[in-house]
């Protein structure tokens, strides 16, 4: 991509496109209209480059990278270049003078008409042009290696713009010229993003197994039961639950290995009392793990060659679907106590895992129901916990008669237990 040596190498390309084209000999000079190049003293093709605009076509590109990949910071800046060309013949005096210019003129606008896209396939064909071998790109070297074509248009320009540019050079006589646009030239960034080291050794890794798939989940030795309790075993049938190392997960709880039997089954370990499950749905799923396999190499021979000592990935682990149980609360036994302490007559529930923060507790008593309140309100019933929750015998709107010999149940958190406890 060209650097700051771009514009310049726009109009050394056409100087030399117009030594190597024009059918009459002419000198192609690179300067004000006003001023004169020392050594010439003929017939003058001269182009002044009289004004650059940015190129809104290439305003938003990405950077691209260059020959040896390096990437810019910034896309390349695109410039829209506008020269004057104009011609003067040797002797203005000469009568001969204007018709000479004015065949020079023609004969340079035919020249850029013919080769109005230069690209780097075009060629010199002259064997004595100046800077330039024949058989050489007449693209400038400084713009060989940029992505865009260097396209030329005449401009229309009305009389009145060409009287102010003269105006404003502040030369006399008023000159025949026309306005010559060339578009694109590319200058790139001069700072590159760091690059990354090549690849040395290809390597692919490779896990031909298929994921576990949990077919149906329950609780052993109730096939189709999917509430559970604390100390459960569950059993899972599936696809794929075989492999080098097979581990089973309840919830959020660090997966555990299982041993699954020869038809594929697995019989997991008891849930374990956590506090990290609670009454409410529970997630179970199966992983599998299996060693990688691979292969890797350089540049032929080593290409394709299995990889010794390959790292294992940090995960090489195939994961189920979550299969839903439902995690019931215990009840241990339920009594009446009297009214006393500041609190009012009321029924207490023991067991494990009765209440959840943030979760509903219920208590069923036969048909009649009571929510616990949390917290209770005053002289009412003690602070629930975990393991004791409390209703006031009024929200049953029973008395200890009425209830005695009835089954107990709680539910918390849509979980209800399942426990054979009737009060006395």
């Amino acid at each position: 991509m060209s650097g700051h040596l771009a514009i310049a190498g726009a109009s050394r390309t056409l100087r030399t496109l117009l030594r190597d084209r024009m059918t009459r000999a002419a000198d192609i000079s690179l300067a004000p209209p006003d001023v004169t190049p020392s050594g010439s003293n003929g017939l003058r093709v001269n182009l002044y480059l009289l004004h650059l605009a940015p190129s809104p076509h290439l305003a938003n590109l990405p950077p691209r990278p260059d020959a040896q990949g390096r990437v810019p910071f910034r896309p390349p800046l695109g410039l829209d270049l506008t020269y004057l060309l104009t011609t003067h013949a040797q002797d203005e005096q000469d009568p001969a003078a204007e018709i000479d210019a004015q065949a020079a003129l023609a004969d340079a606008l035919a020249v850029l008409h013919e080769n109005a896209v230069i690209t780097t396939g075009l060629r010199v064909r002259g064997a004595a042009v100046p800077d330039a071998p024949q058989g050489t790109p007449v693209m400038d070297a400084a713009l060989l290696a940029q992505t865009e074509r260097l396209t030329l248009t005449l401009r229309h320009a009305e009389l009145s713009e060409l009287t102010q540019i003269w105006s404003a050079l502040n030369t006399s006589p008023l000159r025949r010229g026309v306005l010559l646009g060339v578009s694109v030239v590319e200058i790139a960034a001069r700072v590159t993003r760091p690059v990354p080291q090549p690849v040395q050794e290809r390597r692919i890794y490779l896990q031909p197994f298929r994921p576990p798939l949990i077919l149906d989940a329950w609780r052993t030795g109730a096939t189709g039961e999917r509430r559970v309790r604390i100390g459960d075993t569950v059993t899972i049938e599936g696809e794929n639950l075989r492999a080098p190392r097979t581990l089973v997960q309840f919830g959020t709880l660090p997966p555990v290995e299982v041993t699954p039997d020869p038809t594929g089954r697995i019989i997991t370990p008891a849930i374990p009392d956590d506090a990290a499950l609670q009454p409410g749905a529970l997630g179970v799923r199966v992983i599998a793990e299996r060693e990688p396999a691979g292969v890797g190499g350089g540049a032929a021979p080593d290409r394709g060659q299995p990889v010794a000592g390959m790292p294992v990935p940090p995960q090489p682990q195939h994961l189920s679907d979550t299969a839903t149980l439902l995690l019931l609360p215990r009840v241990t036994g339920a009594s009446i106590v009297a009214a006393g302490g500041g609190l009012a007559q009321r029924l207490r529930i023991t067991g494990e895992r009765l209440l959840v923060p943030r979760a509903a507790t219920l208590v069923f008593v036969g048909e009649r129901v009571a929510a616990v309140a949390v917290p209770p309100p005053p002289n009412t019933t003690a602070a629930p916990t975990p393991t004791a929750v409390e209703v006031r015998l009024a929200e049953l709107a029973a008395t200890p008669a009425e209830l005695a010999g009835l089954p107990v149940r709680v539910r918390v958190n849509g979980a209800e237990s399942a426990d054979a406890v009737n009060l006395p």
